[in-house]
């Protein structure tokens, strides 16, 4: 398939721009997907197919269910007439606050999302599965389909298995309904919202201020009227005739059934960066002066409904050790590597807290200070992730290790899947 105005665009950055003769080498590759251009105007974007799921249980009380109706309202105002939007509410029961309608009469939408008032326990499930009827009961091909949930809590009602609720979403993902996850403060369950965001093809995110959730909302709705790009799969596919070897992936992405990366939605202009070092044996550069490294094949579904694929591939010139060494490195590759390694390391420090081993978490926090601290380079997107990791100690260390999980699993997501910095 041929670049043009429609396609994505993949560029392969190594950290340096050839290999060394003669000897074992691990090879730093940025894999940076640009997203396809969005429509220029909002009158050529494809129809929105919403359904907003809302938490109102106790814990909902006050300024978050009172944020969260604002944040629906938002969205609703944002909408244009041919767009469908659902309102669901839940706690240990369901209520469809809004069927699935065009969006004509906005103020009677309001209205009605205003009436939304706080009840008992949290039935986290249903609501997602009332909310994916309303949007699955007027799927329409060619449309942006998503589920967007927000909660505070734990699913304490109906079904609770974090396993089979997945298993349910990517069920609707098939179908073309994707599903957007949003965790509320302190007490609620992240590895249930990212479980359904993974599974849901849409995005996890972690708010502890309740007055957010309105630009949320806006930011959410924007990011899907610029998607370009749906259930994106990266298949990396090292040259077998020279024994290439994929030693691992820096980003923490599920694989398909094929064992590609699944990338998140590609939306204009943010670009998608995936870390990714090859091991390159000695054998394949001895007797070679330039040698085909790796092929990457880029797999999506545009606005339409309709699936693509792309394919680009890397060479590199192989030289001497000395002029290997001499050549500079890319700072921007340089740059992602430090982020990512310092993600990994507080991922790392997720799994030790969750083994209750504390030690190891601290050591784990501590190293994604030092990687970046110690970079050859700093940028200020470098200096916020020292600062951030900075605090995810402090909070670890002072005992709010809940908040300090959170905080990393959001972080760790953010980073792994290419979301710009708010």
């Amino acid at each position: 398939m041929t670049n043009d105005a429609t396609t994505p665009r993949l560029e392969l950055l190594p950290l340096r721009a050839a290999l060394p003769s003669g000897r074992d080498h691990d090879l730093p590759l940025l894999v940076r997907v640009h997203p396809a251009p969005a429509p220029l105007t909002p009158n050529t974007r494809p129809p929105l197919n919403l359904a907003l799921v809302i938490d109102r249980s106790g814990s909902m009380s006050g300024e978050p269910l009172e944020m969260a109706k604002k944040a629906a309202i938002a969205a609703l105002r944002q909408c244009r007439p041919t767009d469908r939007v659902g309102v669901v509410a839940f706690d240990d029961t369901v209520r469809i606050v809004v069927p699935s309608t065009l969006v004509g009469d906005v103020e009677a939408l309001e209205s009605a999302v205003q009436g939304i008032d706080a009840g008992g326990m949290t039935a986290l499930h249903d609501g997602w599965f009332e909310g994916a009827r309303e949007a699955a009961a007027h799927l329409q091909e060619g449309a942006l389909n998503r589920v967007v949930v927000l909660s505070d809590g734990q699913a304490n009602v109906g079904l609770t298995d974090r396993a089979e609720i997945a298993a349910r979403i990517r069920g609707l993902t098939q179908r073309g309904v994707s599903t957007t996850a949003i965790g509320l403060g302190a007490h609620y369950d992240e590895d249930l919202l990212l479980a359904m965001a993974n599974a849901g093809d849409g995005n996890f995110e972690h708010v502890e201020d309740a007055s957010r959730l309105p630009t949320l909302f806006e930011e959410e709705l924007r990011g899907l009227m610029r998607t370009t790009g749906r259930t994106v799969s990266l298949g990396v596919e090292p040259n077998p005739e020279l024994g290439v070897q994929v030693l691992r992936v820096l980003n923490d992405l599920r694989r398909n059934e094929f064992g590609r990366l699944m990338l998140p939605n590609l939306t204009d202009p943010h670009p998608v960066d995936i870390l990714v070092t090859l091991r390159v044996a000695a054998a394949a550069t001895r007797d070679a002066r330039r040698i085909g490294v790796t092929r990457m094949r880029l797999a999506w579904t545009d606005a339409r409904g309709a699936r693509h694929k792309l394919r680009a591939e890397l060479a590199l010139d192989v030289v001497s050790s000395g002029t290997f060494e001499a050549l500079p490195e890319h700072p921007e590759v340089r740059r992602v590597l430090t982020l990512l390694e310092a993600s990994s390391a507080k991922r790392d420090a997720v799994r030790a807290m969750d083994a209750g081993d504390w030690a190891t978490a601290r050591q784990s926090f501590r190293r994604s200070i030092d990687i970046v601290a110690s970079a050859p380079l700093r940028t200020p997107d470098m200096e916020a992730e020292l600062q951030q990791n900075q605090t995810l100690l402090d909070d670890f260390e002072s005992g709010k290790d809940k908040l300090s999980r959170k905080r990393a699993v959001s972080q760790d997501y953010d980073r792994s899947h290419g979301k710009p910095r708010r």
